[in-house]
């Protein structure tokens, strides 16, 4: 598979949320909405956060994360 730049900054992206290690991170999403998320674990396609705000967890497809302010 031919790796792009797109690709390779989500893949950043997802790898700078895994560094995390427990801490408590903003995380924006392309629909507008913003986390204070926490990290909990990932697959393929998915990313699992836990929610700060409304004290819930969420699964997040990979490609509807914006950014992230760790």
């Amino acid at each position: 598979m031919k790796t792009t730049s797109k690709n390779t900054a989500s893949a950043n992206l997802i790898q700078n949320i895994t560094n995390t290690k427990g801490r408590f991170f903003g995380l924006y999403l392309r629909n507008g909405e913003v986390l204070n998320a926490q990290y909990r674990s990932q697959t393929n396609s998915y990313i699992t956060v836990y929610d700060r705000t409304s004290r819930s967890v969420r699964k997040l497809r990979k490609s509807s994360v914006a950014s992230a302010t760790v």
